[in-house]
Parts: structure tokens; sequence; C-alpha cells
């Protein structure tokens, strides 16, 4: 059954361009244009909306937001979000994939590679104070974007990574990134980034402590000491994300959602569902509908 979720690939979006399936800068509203805005979308890729002025609301994973001046967005891989803007948004949106931003290999721990992003804020408000410093760092990239020359990648990459510091700074994520990332904020990152990757197929820990080497005793730990809740309960929180998407966003039954996000037995998923939401699945969908 075809689902109603939108995948959209960079390459969808711009057909001329050197960099069409690696990074892409577009006026919000050419982009409002392009798709489809009676249905939610999901990316393969990360994306920043930048709005100068925008009014009405966007609903990001079954979180509303309002659009507003001096807003940004930030959204990443397989966020399902619908816009709902009220006038013609004024702003850019900023989209890129994951090998684009670790194009430039740099040391610093903070920075050398896309896990920088596993803590990305959803949206920040920008002061006036500091709106000249964003939209220079965001115009030195839209410039290489458009005139593209020798090393212009190599220069929007690192442009790009200094957008991202100081999106995270302005949401006032320093003193946690001031500190270097010692070994077990790693493990941590490397958690969060299998399970999004695994959890169809592995729904206990065990599994991915294996894949890191650990004892699932020892990651549960560490994962309650970073990121304060156990590996178990991350892995359920992740496919009951999942699932609330599907049931929200698709006309998938509940016994296809079930097969979709790994459940061999409906019942076991229903159980597995209500253990978090205290309610089934299909209440969870037609209350959703209701309300």
């Amino acid at each position: 059954m075809e689902q109603d979720i939108k995948t959209l690939q960079l390459h969808h979006l711009e057909k001329v361009h050197a960099l069409k399936n690696e990074i892409q800068i577009l006026p919000i509203a050419k982009l409002f244009g392009k798709i489809n805005m009676q249905k939610p979308l999901r990316n393969r890729f990360y994306a920043v909306f930048l709005f100068k002025d925008a009014t009405g609301s966007v609903v990001i994973d079954n979180q509303i937001y309002d659009l507003r001046k001096d807003r940004f967005f930030f959204l990443n891989y397989n966020q399902v979000y619908q816009f709902s803007p009220l006038s013609e948004p004024e702003g850019y949106v900023l989209l890129f994939t994951k090998s684009f931003y670790n194009y430039v290999y740099t040391g610093n721990k903070l920075i050398r590679s896309d896990t920088a992003l596993v803590t990305m804020p959803q949206t920040i408000d920008v002061k006036a104070s500091s709106r000249n410093e964003y939209w220079q760092n965001f115009e030195a990239i839209r410039k290489e974007f458009h005139n593209t020359r020798l090393f212009s990648k190599e220069i929007i990459c690192m442009q790009l990574k200094i957008f991202i510091l100081r999106f995270i700074r302005a949401a006032k994520m320093t003193k946690t990134r001031r500190m270097a990332t010692d070994h077990k904020k790693e493990i941590a990152e490397k958690f969060s980034e299998l399970v999004n990757q695994h959890y169809k197929q592995f729904k206990t820990t065990a599994p991915y402590a294996e894949m890191l080497n650990l004892t699932p005793n020892y990651l549960n730990t560490l994962i309650k000491d970073q990121m304060a809740l156990s590996a178990g309960r991350l892995i359920k929180n992740r496919v009951i994300l999942e699932a609330e998407r599907l049931l929200l966003h698709t006309t998938l039954s509940v016994t296809e959602i079930s097969y979709e996000l790994g459940f061999t037995d409906n019942s076991h998923f229903g159980k597995y569902f209500k253990s978090v939401n205290h309610m089934s699945p299909k209440l969870y969908r037609n209350q959703s509908i209701v309300g």
C-alpha cells in the first residue's frame, strides 16, 4: 500500500548544479513551490530553514512550531515534517548530505564529522545583535555555491561547519560542547547512530553491545550516564517514534506497520506500543485524527 509520506532526495529539487546531489541552496518560497504542501515529507539529507520573515506553522515529528521572523529550523535525516505557511515566506533553505558535511576532515572532535549534528536543536530564534553574523556567514556559502571555482566545495564545507557551530552556540549549548568529546561520549553517539540504522532489526541492548565490543550491562550504564535513560529505553523510543510517524502519516494498516518495524507478531507490537503510549496503535491513530 502506498505510503503518504513523500521522501525527498536532493536531486529531486534542482537539476542544474555541479553539487546538486550533495548541497543545495534555495529560496524557501521556491522550495515550497516544488513540493506537495498537502502531504508530510521526509528528507534524505539535512535541512536548515532560515526564515527572514514568515507566518504560519510547521509540524515536526508531531510537535508544532510557529513560523516567525528570524527563526531558523534544523531538520535531521528522516524527520517527518509538514509546513503550513500563512503567507509567502522570505528566506532560504540550506540542504546538504552527511557525506558533504564530512568532505573536509578536521581533527577537532567537536566538528570532525556529522556526529556534531546529533544533538542539534530543532529551532533557534536569532537575536538582533547576531543577525548580521548569521547572514554574512550564509551569504559566503551562497556566493561560493553560485560561483563554482577552484576549491569552492572545500570552502563551502568549511563555511558550513562554521554556520553549524554558530547554530549550536545560539542554542546555548556552548557549555556542553566546549568540553572535549571523551571516549564515553563517542560511544554514546555511535550507539545512537547504530540504533537509527538497526532499530527495526534489533530491539534489545545485547546486539548493539556486541557491535561496540562492550558488555550489555556496561553499555546500559554508559548510556544512562550520558543520556539520562537506559539503552533499552532509547531503542524503544526510536521504534515508537517511527511507529507514531507511520500511524499518523501513512495509510498502512496496524498489521503492516508492525511488519514494517520488524515485529513478527501483531499482538507483540500492540503491547510494545501500549507500554509507552498507554493505548493501542489503533486508538492512537484514531484519537490523533479526531484531535
